[in-house]
């Protein structure tokens, strides 16, 4: 009996040291999202968003306490197209028009062969794609150059499958935001990402547009680990190239930053976020350090995420399968559960977290995907198989 007693003491002590080493961390420091999401948008400058009455959201979102503003944003250059090849490989690959590029596919380095690399996922949703992996000049509202990872679609080298190209109705069906690729790029299409239009029209559909189709995925993030930024190609081709850039999350210190950043920056700060090797220009760009909470996120839930594991089995799993955690205390909390597609089959509530059983005997053969939320927060997802 005394042992046990010393033995959860030696846990007490090792979760407050770890507490401790957490909170005395240096400010500045680069965190890591589980999810990026990256709405970028279309042609206009940083004056004619922030402040304009056609822009609402966009303007309630800049004053949020869990958005950063930035005041010195710049796109590349001038036009759209080399632009949204920046952001994504750290340089413009030889294209410096809005033209389908013609020595495509590019065998460079680019976010997503790097995300794909590492063990993580990227995927393109792009509005009014018409078929996963379409690499057509345009259909409909829908430009192939708003869509950089369509350039690097092949076989080879740093290329990509053509299931990284996905139409935005993949991304509005997903159930639970938690099953989200790692990193994210929706390309409205050029009705809503502020392209066509005269006057204040364009600016008003794309800021509605954001607010009807990722309103539910910001109120989500700042909750769940996870990260939105908001940008846009290129200004209204002045020489300033001045944009509006946003981050917006959890992990996000609210209010304006002066510091000078550009689409390199962007993509070296989510190179850094995951330990990835720089593509390009990214290499020398200034990542963005200066906008994250630290010493504020440093509660015993995160302490749990950060610590927790969980033995799942048996897998594959006939009529039950079983959870058992390295929490040392009972804790309450929930799990959900989909299949392949998406849907929710079960959620259950947990009176204990550290050891518990679910019920799969109704449950049809194939893939299921689990999330465990501890405090209203997600902590941990995985997937099982069952077999009948």
């Amino acid at each position: 009996m005394k042992g046990k007693w010393v033995r959860l003491f030696l846990v007490f002590v090792s979760f407050e040291v770890f507490f401790l080493q957490i909170v005395f961390a240096q400010t500045g420091s680069i965190p890591k999202p589980d999810h990026i999401v990256i709405v970028i948008f279309e042609n206009h400058s940083y004056a004619s968003i922030l402040g304009s009455s056609a822009a609402p959201n966009i303007n309630s979102l800049a004053i949020d306490s869990n958005a950063a503003v930035f005041t010195k944003s710049y796109a590349i250059e001038h036009p759209s197209q080399p632009n949204y090849i920046d952001l994504f490989s750290g340089g413009n690959q030889g294209v410096t028009n809005d033209n389908v590029p013609a020595n495509y596919p590019f065998t460079t380095p680019n976010l997503a062969s790097q995300l794909l690399d590492s063990g993580k996922t990227f995927v393109t949703y792009s509005e009014d794609l018409p078929s996963v992996g379409f690499n057509g000049a345009s259909s409909g509202y829908y430009a192939r150059k708003h869509n950089p990872a369509a350039n690097w679609i092949g076989s080879g080298i740093n290329q990509l499958p053509i299931s990284i190209s996905q139409p935005f109705t993949a991304f509005s069906s997903i159930g639970n935001y938690g099953f989200l690729p790692t990193v994210s790029y929706v390309v409205p299409n050029l009705v809503n990402d502020m392209h066509n239009g005269t006057g204040t029209t364009p600016i008003s559909n794309g800021d509605t547009w954001l607010h009807a189709n990722l309103n539910n995925y910001i109120q989500w993030a700042k909750s769940n680990n996870s990260l939105l930024i908001v940008t846009f190609d290129e200004d209204d081709n002045s020489s300033s190239n001045q944009i509006l850039t946003i981050f917006y999350g959890q992990m996000v210190k609210g209010g304006q930053y002066s510091n000078t950043i550009n689409h390199y920056s962007i993509l070296r700060t989510i190179e850094d976020m995951y330990g990835l090797t720089y593509a390009g220009n990214a290499a020398t760009a200034n990542p963005i350090n200066n906008c994250w909470i630290t010493k504020t996120s440093t509660g015993f839930e995160n302490i749990m995420k950060n610590e927790l594991s969980f033995n799942v089995f048996p897998n594959p799993v006939n009529d039950k399968i079983n959870f058992i955690s390295n929490i040392p205390f009972q804790k309450e909390g929930l799990i959900q559960i989909v299949d392949a597609y998406g849907n929710l089959v079960q959620k259950n509530r947990l009176t204990d977290c550290s050891q518990f059983s679910i019920n799969t005997a109704e449950l049809s053969s194939g893939i299921y995907f689990y999330q465990i939320f501890l405090d209203n927060k997600s902590v941990r997802n995985g997937k099982f198989v069952v077999r009948k």
